[in-house]
């Protein structure tokens, strides 16, 4: 029962044709890059567009802050009219307009600027994220594909064993528990194979997701050894001076300082012009003036005696200046953090994969070696096994092992990138 009829029913010949016609389908899907993986996303990305949307809305601020204040208007009407030397008056009109002290309309527009700024920066930072996110799962899906060839390849050599046992057995050198054996071994790695095409569409599915397009999309990789072995590590000392996460402090704290200045204008007068216009009934006919309109030119000044608001909005923008530094200096310091704890991580994983070449080096040997002793029948097939699945565990952590270097060299470039890009 434990046999698989269906692998031995078919030719050789159908197929190495059922493998031209997947190569020659594989060619005529686009091969897509990692840049134009970022592209897509950056134009396509709902959190991105969001946050995009949000340093628009700040932006509209600055039309607002640095907008005059509406004048004010207003009606009276006498219900008992005013007598007056040249007739009774009864409704008056008022029109006022106030001017802050000279320089508080630029400050306010420069303090929106300046936050406008800041989350401009707060989207560049989520576009990089962005790009490290399509990068962590371009790198795992091209592991995975390559681990899916290998195992591919393994289920090949395993049907080539099981050829080799079963001469074995028919010159009486192995027993049939040995067939059997190998058999199981089939099965495991058909399901292996299985698993690893159902995690390959799920890649698929979370990379289709973060550049919003259907989620069934194809995407092709290809060369995925090359893009895996490719530049495997990246130098970097520290922290860019201008990564946006540290701009958009900066931007804040420029904002603050003009807060500062804008706390001192405010301490001073604002002024305001109006005109007063007075409508007087004629009820007087023998005054040449009687009944002509009252026509009064305003100017008003505010007072600004209340200090402790005052002194509160300066305190208020004093201690939110010692706030952003503190954020700044810790944000600095979280950022050198992570580069460097990423540079250990390289580093392990370079001594790591140095490890795996070597044993996968030995294990070549071993394998030519243990293959011409199962055929002479010197050696267990229990042994060969062993060590084809000691051979496939090495390559397969292989494979792993240059994705996460991989996926270690896109963070560093992230967390040492700048605001430019």
């Amino acid at each position: 029962m434990f046999k698989i009829h269906y692998i031995k029913t078919i030719p050789f010949s159908i197929q190495l044709v059922l493998i031209s016609v997947l190569v020659c389908f594989s060619f005529n899907l686009k091969a897509q890059s990692l840049e134009e993986l970022k592209i897509i996303a950056a134009e396509n990305n709902l959190a991105l567009k969001a946050q995009y949307k949000t340093f628009e809305a700040q932006l509209e601020q600055v039309t607002q802050a640095k907008s005059w204040q509406d004048p004010n208007l207003s009606f009276g009407y006498f219900i008992s009219p005013i007598e007056t030397r040249v007739g009774p008056q009864i409704a008056k009109f008022s029109l006022t307009q106030m001017l802050p002290w000279f320089g508080t309309f630029k400050a306010k527009g420069d303090i929106a600027a300046y936050q406008a700024e800041a989350e401009f920066e707060n989207f560049q930072d989520k576009k990089l994220k962005l790009f490290l996110k399509v990068a962590e799962k371009y790198y795992d899906l091209a592991a995975l594909r390559q681990i899916t060839k290998i195992e591919t390849k393994q289920l090949q050599i395993l049907n080539d064993l099981k050829s080799i046992v079963e001469s074995n057995y028919e010159n009486n050198q192995a027993n049939l528990v040995d067939i059997y054996r190998v058999e199981l071994e089939i099965d495991k790695q058909l399901n292996a194979i299985k698993v690893l095409k159902d995690q390959d569409q799920a890649l698929e599915t979370q990379l289709n997701q973060l550049m919003n397009r259907q989620l069934k999309t194809p995407i092709t990789i290809a060369n995925s050894t090359q893009v895996l072995e490719q530049n495997k590590t990246v130098v970097a000392d520290s922290v860019s001076t201008n990564h946006p996460r540290l701009e958009a402090i900066r931007h804040l704290q420029t904002s603050n300082e003009v807060e500062i200045e804008l706390s001192k204008k405010q301490a001073l007068p604002q002024f305001g012009i109006g005109l007063d216009y007075a409508i007087i009934q004629d009820r007087n006919v023998t005054n040449a003036d009687a009944g002509q309109d009252a026509f009064m030119p305003m100017l008003s000044v505010s007072l600004p005696i209340f200090g402790k608001k005052i002194k509160s909005r300066k305190k208020v923008a004093a201690l939110r200046g010692e706030s952003l530094q503190y954020q700044f200096e810790n944000e600095k310091t979280l950022i050198n953090s992570e580069i460097q704890i990423t540079k250990y991580k390289q580093d392990e994983l370079l001594n790591v994969l140095d490890l795996y070449n070597k044993q996968l080096l030995r294990l070549k040997d071993i394998l030519k070696l243990s293959e011409i002793a199962l055929s002479n029948a010197s050696m267990a097939i229990e042994e060969v096994l062993r060590l084809e699945d000691e051979r496939l565990l090495y390559q397969k952590q292989r494979f792993k092992t240059l994705a996460e270097l991989q996926k270690t060299k896109a963070k560093i470039n992230y967390l040492t990138s700048n605001s430019e890009l």
